[in-house]
């Protein structure tokens, strides 16, 4: 009876299914599609990480009180070739002299004057320093005088280079590479799948219609007495 179940399920092409690498496609697509997001997403903080590698505290007059009230990351970008730099912030998008004055490891402090302009500064309050020197500040004439200047340094030398212009994209491009390419592995995978459960489908049905067909051949060669 065995042997003929056997022969059964052979016939029928329940034998030829294998069931056991079913789920290894589709397991190596979504781990490739994992490794590559993860892969993407950390080369690019890490190249964020390594530019902005300056910690900036900015302290402010609240109610008579010097105290910090915000803090970015800034980088040292190059000038020119003369051996100039200049400080350039992260997330107020602000251009300062480079400092001169460190509080810590990569670390500088500024204050806002009443001007709005940031100073690079120890432990002191700026606005009563230079009240007490009696230096006044520059007017407004003077003041648009040396945005114009700064707008045409910053023309002639803030050129971006190839990373700095087209590095996110590149970045962004691999990582839409590799998903299309971990979908279409997936998609693969799982069209495998569903052929091969297909086949399985088809052979219990093929299996189930012959042993109804025995059974009925068995029942019906059996006479009550």
């Amino acid at each position: 009876m065995s042997d003929a179940m056997g022969e059964m399920m052979t016939g029928v092409g329940l034998g030829s299914v294998s069931l056991s690498g079913l789920g290894k496609p589709l397991f190596i697509g979504l781990l490739i599609l994992t490794l590559g997001s993860i892969t993407a997403i950390g080369i690019y903080y890490l190249i964020k990480f390594l530019r902005y590698n300056k910690k900036i505290v900015l302290f402010q007059r609240v109610s008579g009180q010097i105290m910090p009230t915000l803090t970015d990351k800034g980088m040292f970008q190059r000038i020119g070739n003369a051996g100039d730099f200049w400080m350039v912030t992260r997330q107020f998008k602000k251009v300062l002299p480079r400092p001169k004055i460190k509080m810590g490891k990569n670390t500088y402090w500024y204050f806002e004057r009443e001007d709005g302009e940031w100073i690079n500064f120890t432990i002191q309050d700026i606005d009563e320093l230079m009240k007490e020197a009696k230096v006044y500040y520059v007017d407004e004439d003077m003041r648009l005088q040396r945005l114009g200047i700064y707008k045409n340094l910053e023309a002639r030398f803030n050129k971006e280079g190839f990373w700095q212009k087209y590095g996110s994209y590149i970045m962004m491009g691999i990582l839409g590479l590799i998903m299309v390419i971990s979908v279409v592995i997936l998609f693969k995978a799982m069209t495998e799948h569903w052929d091969k459960m297909g086949q399985v489908s088809n052979a219990m049905l093929e299996m189930a219609r012959a042993v109804d067909n025995m059974a009925t051949r068995v029942g019906g060669g059996v006479v009550p007495k």
